[in-house]
Formats: C-alpha cells, structure tokens, sequence
C-alpha cells in the first residue's frame, strides 16, 4: 500500500519534467515567425501582441508600484529559503523524491516562463525594421555625415539647454521630478500617432523601480516587463535622462524590442513633444550616441566637436559621469556581460558598415531633413 502511494506521488510529478518540450516548441515558432517579418509584423506586432498586451498593461497600470519589481524581490528573497527547506526536509525524512518534486516545479515554471516570453515578447525581435515601416532609407554614411550630425546635434543641445530649469548647483531639473515627466510622457507619443500610427495604443504609466539606487549598480536604467506589460524606470538617475529613458520604455510597450529602434522612436517622441524638458532629455541621447560612434570613428573629430559643448550641457555632463562613477563595479561587469548575452541570443546585431541602427537612423533622418547635402 505504501509503494503505491510513492509510486503514485511520483506520477503527479514525473509530467512536469515533460513541460521542457515548451521551450524547443518556442524556439520552432520564433524561427517560423522570422521567416517572414511582414507576416510577424502584420499579424502579430500589429495585432496578436497588442490585443494581449495593452489590455495587461491597462490592469497592472491600476497599481501605483510595479507588479513586476514586486513579484521579483518576492522570488528572490523566497526561493533560497524554500530550497533550503526542502533541502532540510529531504535529509530529515531521508526522501529525496522531495527534492525531485521541487526541482519538477522549477521545470514546470521555468519552462512556461520561457514559452510565455516568447510567446508576448521576444517575437516581436522579428518584425519589419522600423525604418520600412517609418519609410526612412537608411544607407551606408561616411564620417563627414556623422560629424556634421554631431554638430548639428550639439546647436540643438546646447539651444534646448539654455531653456531648461536648473537647480541651485546649475544642474538641469525639472520641477515635480520624474512623476511630472511620467504624467506627461504619453503626450510624446500621442505628437507622433497620426505620422507613425504603429506607434499609438494606450498602455499602462511608467513605473518608478522603488530599488531604483540598486539597479543603478547594474548600470541598467529602465526595463520592460514583458509579462506584467510594465515599462519600470530607474528614478535614481540624474534627471537629464529621465524623459528619454521612460519613452523609450514606453516604445518596448508598443512592440518594438529592439534596443537601438526603442532609442530611436525615444528620440522622436522626445522631440515632437511640447515640452522642452523632454526634448533637450531626447536631444542628449541622439547626442551621446552619435558622439560615441564619432569617437570610435575618428578621436581627433570627436575632440573637435565637443569643444563647442555650452556650459550648461558641460555642467550636466560632468554631473551625469560622477553620478554612474560610483557604480562601476562588479555588479555592473555581471550586469552587462547578461544583457549583452541576451541581447545577442535575440539577434541585435548590425552590419559592418553600420554606426549602430539608431545612429543609422538618425544620420537618414537628417540627410532626409536636408541637413546634410
């Protein structure tokens, strides 16, 4: 009587480990989807993703924190003091079917964790580039029209600065902090709606990360949730990156999961908005981006454009490096070499003629505005 009791206790466990076919299933059906983007694009970006995700987004909105900070502080502070439990136990009665049982559930929620993922999310790595669906050409640019966007950028920079508000350091603020900047971030993307209609919706608000302080040691200043639909903002940060940081947290809400065009439509909804807190924060990330690839193209231009900084923008720069040099440590090293794995395993790569797609972006865009000739 006894062996059919474990035997049947075994039963009720031995089928979980049977879940992990869910992840090759997701894996089949991310291959299928990228065999065609215009399909991914039409049927699921455009339609499946968001009759899911904007309804999720809407309920978990309802809360004033996030559900996904919440559920992660909660796994990690419970599941080493379940292990050890079921450890303890096992030893105890000398049953390590107990163990098994627990490792069976890790299976069971590990695998619809993965499915469920790509399932919401990670096909949306698929779908059409947003430069066909934004009709901008990009093409192969040389080092001169990077240069002459960089300048460009820093006129704008340096513009938009002189119109912000300082606080008594001299430092860019903005008055009533980042629950003003959330409770205007959606005007952003509603500027831009009738030109790139892909991009309305409505979706949850951002979200302060209540650990904020921590997750700056990973150098990671916003994540999407995918599951709970939440875009979560370190509110840490030095306020110049506020705005561009919540909209482009906002962009991965709508579908577009890639880093570089998430940056890009950042940009964009930065700039048509009417306020000029928001488009000096989006003009700065344009601005550190394509200074970056301009250092790494030529030095000797990067050095001679950035002498025309204004003093305001030199003020905030120089804030903005001493605040994240308190955290290069090893959590940031562990952190980065994470996201960078993931971002890789979900194909975010670009040619060898690329300055990176949202620089790319960028420098079409201003080609396309006649700047460059």
């Amino acid at each position: 009587m006894q062996a059919d009791n474990i035997t049947g206790r075994n039963k009720k466990y031995k089928w979980k480990f049977l879940l992990l076919v869910l992840i090759p299933l997701a894996i089949l059906i991310r291959r299928l989807m990228a065999m065609s983007p215009d399909f991914t694009e039409h049927v699921y970006s455009q339609g499946i993703y968001r009759y899911i995700m904007q309804p999720v987004s809407i309920i978990t909105g309802l809360f004033p924190f996030s559900v996904a900070e919440l559920a992660l502080v909660f796994i990690v502070a419970y599941t080493p003091v379940r292990m050890v439990c079921i450890a303890i136990k096992a030893v105890r009665k000398s049953d390590w079917h107990i163990l098994l049982r627990f490792i069976a559930n890790v299976v069971l929620v590990g695998s619809l964790w993965f499915f469920i993922q790509v399932m919401v999310w990670n096909i949306n790595y698929e779908r059409l580039p947003f430069s066909d669906l934004a009709g901008i050409d990009v093409k192969e640019s040389s080092v001169i029209d990077l240069e002459a966007l960089c300048r460009y950028l820093v006129d704008k920079t340096n513009e938009l600065r002189e119109q912000v508000e300082e606080d008594n350091r001299g430092i860019m603020t903005v008055n009533g902090g980042y629950r003003s900047i959330f409770k205007r971030a959606q005007t952003g993307f509603d500027a831009i709606e009738d030109k790139y209609p892909f991009l309305g919706g409505r979706y949850g608000p951002p979200k302060p990360v209540l650990l904020s302080r921590l997750m700056s040691h990973s150098n990671i200043i916003g994540i999407y949730s995918c599951l709970t639909g939440e875009a979560n903002i370190d509110v840490d940060i030095p306020m110049m990156e506020i705005a561009s940081t919540t909209l482009h947290e906002m962009a991965h809400q709508r579908g577009f999961a890639r880093e570089d065009e998430a940056n890009y439509i950042s940009y964009v909804a930065c700039m048509a908005h009417p306020d000029v807190d928001f488009k000096y924060s989006g003009i700065v990330m344009a601005l550190q981006y394509s200074m970056n690839a301009l250092y790494s193209e030529s030095p000797d231009r990067y050095f001679d454009v950035a002498k025309n900084y204004g003093p305001g923008y030199l003020r905030d720069l120089e804030d903005e490096r001493a605040y994240w040099k308190q955290f290069q440590g090893v959590t940031k090293k562990v952190a980065d070499k994470m996201n960078d794995t993931y971002l890789k395993l979900n194909g975010e790569t670009d040619g060898v003629k690329s300055y990176g797609r949202m620089v790319d972006l960028l420098i079409a865009e201003f080609k396309e505005s006649n700047e460059i000739r």
